[in-house]
């Protein structure tokens, strides 16, 4: 029997390339998976905002429409308004793509 002493040059670089090929692929995966948990912060941040104020405003009755501007990780933007039967509370914020979102409660007038 032949004794082995180790891997050849042809199975090391296969096993190399295997490994960048793998690499280059899930880099751009993970990437993008970081900006998305970064956009769902920026979220999350600007739905508890607004649900804070919203309830904080409609506790103390304060003047209709409502604007404030907030800076925590990026500017969030807050209008409470009236319409018909309905107080609607909308924040308004950019992601990190640069595309404006917004997400609005709304609560039944007394």
């Amino acid at each position: 029997m032949k004794k082995s002493e180790g891997f050849t040059i042809l199975e090391t670089l296969s096993a190399f390339t295997l490994m960048i090929i793998i690499s280059l692929f899930t880099l751009p995966l993970l990437t993008e998976l970081r900006a998305a948990q970064k956009d769902l912060q920026i979220e999350r941040e600007a739905i508890t905002l607004l649900h804070n104020e919203f309830f904080e405003h409609r506790v103390r009755n304060g003047p209709l429409p409502y604007t404030a501007n907030h800076l925590l990780t990026h500017e969030i933007t807050l209008v409470i308004q009236p319409e018909e039967e309905w107080i609607t509370g909308c924040s308004l914020w950019k992601n990190h793509r640069n595309e404006n979102k917004e997400f609005c409660l709304h609560d039944k007038r007394e």
